[in-house]
C-alpha cells in the first residue's frame, strides 16, 4: 500500500511539471533577450536540458529534445534582472524588479 500511494505521488508530481522546448524573459509585458540570452547560459549548467539561445529566434532552446522546467526557468530570469544585464543603449548594466520579470516558454 505505502508504494503504490509513492508511486502515485512520484506520477503526479512528474505529469505537473511545467516543461518545454523554448523558452524567453519578459520584463513587463515585453520580450528582453538581453535577459533571455544570460539567462539560458545560466540555466544550460545547472539543469539537465542541453540548451542554448538562438539568436535568429530570440529564445533558448532544447538542443537535444530534453525539456525546460518552466519555474527554474523564470527563476533564472528573476535572477539575471536582480544582478544585472546588458542595457539596451549598449552601455552599463541595469536591473529590473525579480517581480516583474517572468519567464515564458512553448
Amino acid at each position: 500500500m505505502q508504494l503504490s500511494i509513492a508511486l502515485l505521488a512520484a506520477f503526479v508530481g512528474f505529469s505537473l511539471a511545467d516543461m518545454h522546448y523554448s523558452c524567453t524573459c519578459h520584463n513587463g509585458d515585453s520580450y528582453n533577450w538581453r535577459i533571455t540570452s544570460p539567462a539560458c547560459a545560466y540555466y544550460a549548467p545547472l539543469r539537465p536540458a542541453d540548451v542554448t539561445y538562438v539568436s535568429s529566434s530570440g529564445r533558448c532552446t532544447s538542443n537535444s529534445g530534453s525539456q525546460i522546467d518552466g519555474d527554474s526557468w523564470q527563476a533564472a530570469c528573476q535572477k539575471i534582472a536582480v544582478d544585472g544585464f546588458a542595457c539596451a543603449s549598449g552601455e552599463g548594466t541595469c536591473y529590473a524588479d525579480a517581480d516583474s520579470v517572468k519567464g515564458s516558454c512553448d
